[in-house]
């Protein structure tokens, strides 16, 4: 017996949407070489909302939170196995390899963020961080910057196909569930519990104190 229960918090469901948005923006700024000042732009955003993550995985609710998604490597590997055979565990917040996914997206996607703010395009537009190092360092995080891309693109991927994978062969619809916060879950489970404002104020004001100093520098 199941039931639908509340999984997914506001805040966590309105970060994971405007970041995917963000992701694509930033895919399709980054190659147009009109856009590049909006490129800049996105990054800021893209930074706040990133810092805004990281507190809210330490301050929000229960399946928001950090500790909820680690795992031990041998459950982790068990659930690998398990996505070939009938003997499936569904989770209800992130399960194992979800939970690598966002550890490993957040980590990529800020040093995405660092090293774009160092890069220059070699014509007009310098990152605000691009004078506070020299041209050696400077050219190698536009390495970084263009080679990440490529690597987040591929994950990215990943998880999209985990989401139609996990659909398809065990029923299971994650994403609809990041659209109204529930899942279809054992009874047992515990729904999340209210959101503390002002924990999320300190999140959600300091991710946006970041973007905002970071739109005061020149580019």
């Amino acid at each position: 017996m199941s039931s639908m229960i509340k999984i997914w918090d506001l805040p966590t469901r309105l970060f994971h949407w405007s970041l995917a948005s963000l992701f694509v923006f930033m895919i399709v700024s980054g190659n147009s070489d009109d856009m590049v000042e909006w490129h800049f732009y996105a990054g800021y955003l893209l930074s706040g909302l990133l810092l805004f993550r990281v507190l809210w995985g330490l301050l929000g609710t229960r399946y928001a939170r950090f500790s909820s998604f680690v795992f031990h490597p041998g459950e982790t590997l068990s659930y690998l196995k398990s996505l070939f055979s009938s003997e499936h565990r569904a989770y209800a917040g992130h399960n194992p390899i979800g939970g690598l996914m966002v550890f490993a997206l957040l980590l990529l996607l800020a040093v995405q963020s660092v090293t774009g703010m160092m890069s220059t395009d070699d014509i007009i537009w310098y990152g605000p961080l691009y004078n506070l190092v020299d041209e050696e360092t400077a050219g190698l995080a536009g390495y970084i910057h263009h080679e990440l891309q490529l690597i987040l693109q591929l994950l990215v991927g990943l998880h999209i196909f985990a989401i139609i994978y996990h659909k398809v062969r065990f029923k299971e619809s994650l994403a609809p569930a990041m659209l109204h916060g529930k899942k279809s879950h054992a009874e047992s489970a515990q729904p999340h519990e209210g959101i503390s404002w002002i924990k999320l104020s300190l999140a959600a004001g300091s991710g946006s104190a970041l973007s905002y100093y970071l739109f005061t520098l020149p580019i």
